[in-house]
């Protein structure tokens, strides 16, 4: 453009690198800083889905979102991107809940925070109304691309037990129900972590999401669609397990194990998927061509542009106070001895039935009792953690359990109420096992110095309220175990609930942990 005959180079550059080019180039520097900054996270999150495999669907998450997103730029361009102070303000509050997660080495805190400030970004960056346009892509991510699962496998095997056994009744199969183990006249079947139907509830509710998004234009018609596509997989799982048992009971147990078992259950769950798909198929909406409104490419207000910057700060402000805390571990070299347990003669060495796994504690110590009474047997595990929670050295994670799942699986669960010896009331859980050694109940807690809980979350809130005190607390697990014999299931509880009650208090011993010795038992 020539102004007054001279070329007036600013005018085209001004347009071209204005508004949504400016806006996206923002985004993308985010983008890579978030990657960067949060690098460890990332590895975890995709670790996660690559060796879960509830969650191996979860690495097309990003491509499809993506994908959706880029499918509605003509619309996100109709208005000129207007950088909101509530996006920033929405960052910074991902990023605190980054770095508690880090504090107390919660890693599905992080990987929450991390894929939540895609969406925190774009409404920063680009504001409220881009952040409307690209709802959709920006909720699937966040509520798929999570792994947050794993606390439905439990609910879901009991569904899928109690579905499975309501329909051999129907059917005229003699069969009996105990906890998560089915018996009937051929074997005994026990609906294990694997036949809990999560992988498969997790995918098609994503497909369907997906699906309805893509199919429907009509709200209504897209909620149902979505509940069809959360139920259909929990109805298909429990047809799934009843005619596996069916068919073991009909033409014998080798039809309905093994190899034959694992391509039965991918042939019947691709049939339902694709009766689904076909059945919504049939009710989608005709695709409404729409004319892409014009584009607006005007550019922020210097005021507004502020905000990138600030953002970037903040993204890097988590990973930099996080470095800033971290603290050298301190040696993990307790000496625990058994606590001595009136009317219970012990503690002795005790056998491998039982085995609880937790990794990397500050000291633990496992032993074996014996009822002067009696003469039942209850056995005892008791670890600590000292400091705060920290990678690799923490009370409440995945790898740690109260039992070992090669050995046992779990037959139900439930809460239990004790009175320890110095008056307090506390909700202890329990867990049935059932292995190749028999059945066993279990019954545990964690404590926070002496505050005591069988709730892991309340146990991460405690420390984490601890870590912001700047206390520097003991955490620990107490666990008993007991054989169900011939006597049952209630004999077994009467047996925990004596040794129990006659236990020390839980918890005194925390706030006395010395760095040379450590006995259970003693009094502050």
């Amino acid at each position: 453009m020539f102004v007054n005959g001279v070329l007036d180079a600013n005018a085209d550059v001004s347009t071209d690198a204005s508004g949504w080019t400016v806006a996206a180039a923002a985004f993308g520097v985010g983008v890579v800083v978030l990657l960067v900054c949060y690098w460890q996270t990332v590895q975890s999150l995709v670790w996660v889905w690559d060796h879960d495999g509830n969650y191996q669907y979860a690495f097309l998450i990003f491509p499809l979102s993506v994908w959706v997103a880029f499918c509605l730029r003509q619309r996100l361009r109709a208005r000129p991107p207007a950088p909101s102070v509530w996006g920033a303000a929405a960052v910074a509050a991902l990023v605190f809940v980054w770095y508690a997660g880090q504090l107390l080495d919660v890693n599905l805190v992080q990987h929450f925070a991390l894929v939540s400030l895609f969406p925190a970004l774009v409404m920063a960056c680009w504001g409220w109304r881009a952040l409307w346009v690209l709802a959709f892509p920006l909720g699937y991510l966040v509520i798929f691309a999570v792994p947050w699962g794993d606390g439905l496998v439990g609910p879901l095997q009991d569904i899928t037990a109690h579905f499975a056994v309501r329909a051999l009744e129907l059917t005229g199969t003699p069969v009996l129900l105990n906890g998560r183990e089915i018996l009937t006249a051929s074997a005994v079947w026990m609906v294990a972590d694997a036949c809990s139907g999560v992988k498969f509830f997790i995918a098609c509710s994503a497909l369907g999401c997906l699906f309805a998004y893509l199919m429907y234009q009509r709200w209504r018609k897209r909620l149902l669609f979505v509940v069809l596509a959360a139920v259909v997989p929990i109805i298909a799982n429990g047809l799934r397990v009843y005619f596996t048992i069916l068919i073991g009971d009909t033409w014998g147990l080798k039809y309905a194990t093994g190899l034959d078992h694992v391509i039965f259950g991918w042939q019947f769950f691709g049939t339902v998927l694709v009766l689904l798909l076909l059945s919504g198929w049939f009710f989608r909406d005709p695709l409404v061509a729409g004319v892409p409104p014009p584009a607006n490419n005007t550019m922020p207000t210097g005021a507004r542009m502020v905000v990138w910057p600030v953002v970037i700060a903040l993204l890097i402000a988590g990973p930099v106070m996080a470095a800033g805390v971290s603290s050298p571990a301190p040696a993990d070299d307790l000496h625990l001895t058994a606590p001595t347990v009136a009317g219970w003669r012990g503690p002795q060495t005790a056998a491998d039935e039982w085995r609880p796994a937790f990794n990397s504690a500050a000291g633990r110590v496992k032993a074996f009792y014996r009822s002067n009474a009696s003469g039942e047997v209850v056995e005892l595990f008791h670890a600590i953690y000292t400091g705060a929670p920290r990678r690799g050295h923490t009370l409440i994670t995945y790898e740690n359990k109260l039992y070992d799942p090669a050995q046992a699986q779990i037959l139900s669960s439930a809460s239990q109420q004790l009175r320890l010896t110095d008056g307090r009331s506390l909700a202890a859980g329990e867990l049935r096992l059932s292995g190749a050694a028999g059945s066993r109940l279990v019954w545990y807690w964690y404590c926070v110095d002496r505050r005591c809980t069988r709730s892991k979350m309340l146990t991460k809130l405690l420390q984490a309220w601890e870590v912001l005190r700047g206390d520097v607390s003991q955490s620990s697990v107490w666990a008993l175990s007991a054989p169900v014999g011939y006597a049952g299931v209630d004999q077994a509880r009467a047996n925990l609930r004596a040794f129990a009650q006659a236990l020390p208090v839980p918890g005194v011993a925390e706030r006395r942990v010395q760095r040379e010795h450590l006995t259970p038992g003693d009094e502050p």
